[in-house]
């Protein structure tokens, strides 16, 4: 990951290294992203992927999201502190699944149980969870037809010591969950194994 911006805050530069030096499940991959502006006066953006091997010896990505740290010194408002989490996650799903009716419900339950399980409070969480479904037509028609979902979501880290680290896998393991992948931490339920992917 990127290291922060040269004139940041020292709680905010300790805050990235924490991040970076996070020990991650190995099914994830991270990669430094351009940090959002006119968010909050310092951000940190992370990409990542759960990876895993395909059939034809390489790699595919089993489900992606993105992570921004931003902190606002002195605190915010809404945020109900100085700190606040922004993740996306999304990965493709059997239709069965993705036809679930309580999967929106499911999907949120992921992460506010990954966050508990992580060790991880917080406060003022919000997001919303999305289903889609694509199907090819004309000279598209014989790709097979996919459903995904898409988790957006925003929390701020409560406490007065903050476990960076923790809040960080904690999204992890909802990629991981998304992926349908058995999350590397006691407590949650594995999934059934996805079909299609992207």
């Amino acid at each position: 990951m990127a290291p922060s911006r040269a004139g940041d805050p020292r709680e905010f530069a300790e805050a990235v290294a924490a991040l970076s030096a996070a020990s991650l499940p190995t099914a994830i991959e991270l990669d430094a992203l351009p940090s959002p502006v006119n968010l909050a006066p310092f951000a940190h953006a992370v990409g990542g992927a759960v990876v895993s091997a395909d059939s034809e010896g390489g790699e595919e990505d089993l489900a992606t999201g993105r992570l921004v740290l931003l902190h606002r010194p002195g605190g915010h408002e809404e945020w109900r502190g100085a700190w606040r989490f922004v993740v996306l996650v999304e990965a493709d799903l059997e239709a069965e699944i993705a036809e679930d009716p309580l999967l929106a419900e499911v999907a949120w339950s992921w992460l506010m149980d990954a966050l508990t399980e992580h060790g991880a409070p917080f406060t003022a969480e919000g997001g919303t969870v999305s289903r889609s479904s694509s199907r090819g037509f004309g000279g598209l028609a014989g790709r097979p037809a996919t459903t995904a979902v898409e988790v957006r979501a925003s929390w701020t880290p409560a406490g007065d010591d903050i476990d960076f680290a923790a809040h960080l896998n904690a999204w992890c393991a909802l990629m991981m969950m998304c992926a349908g992948l058995p999350p590397e931490y006691e407590g949650v339920a594995n999934l059934p194994p996805a079909g299609s992917r992207r």
